[in-house]
């Protein structure tokens, strides 16, 4: 964790205890320490695609049959915790003195999954876009970790 996630950290565990709602600046915070989590570093969706290992074993079969462009035309980068429920376990837990560390480990702890549109509709369909469990959202996905980022399935 270097020093730029920490402080995004503490901005997140500020304002959880002080707001009510999550406006966009508390919003794109989670979302930035969820790409850091995810791959290293913030970064556009594409990027993110490319470089994500773990994704489901049907957006793995597109990018090997399609390749990486199609790859990432028909795939979403999912939150298996959806970020909403990350915002809300913050909120409930924001006076006991949660450790940065501890944030960071929510958030490593459920790193983005790369699948394709249509389980990303399953997923809807199921009324599970920002609520569920990883095991009812992914019920019916495979995820698996590729020994390689995608981009380098394609050289």
């Amino acid at each position: 964790m270097n020093d730029m996630v920490k402080r995004r950290i503490i901005f997140l565990q500020d304002a959880a205890k002080h707001e009510k709602i999550r406006d966009n600046a508390t919003t794109f915070t989670l979302r930035a320490l969820s790409n850091y989590a995810t791959i290293g570093k913030d970064a556009g969706s594409a990027s993110i695609k490319k470089i994500n290992r773990k994704v489901s074993e049907n957006a793995y079969e597109l990018l090997k049959v399609k390749g990486i462009e199609v790859y990432c035309k028909q795939t979403i980068n999912e939150h298996p915790k959806p970020l909403s429920q990350t915002w809300e376990w913050l909120k409930e837990n924001a006076k006991k003195n949660l450790s940065v560390e501890r944030v960071w480990k929510e958030f490593c702890d459920f790193p983005m999954v790369t699948v394709t549109k249509d389980e990303d509709d399953i997923i809807k369909g199921k009324g599970l876009n920002s609520k569920g469990t990883v095991e009812e959202r992914y019920s019916s996905i495979k995820i698996i970790t590729l020994p390689k980022a995608p981009f380098e399935f394609s050289n």
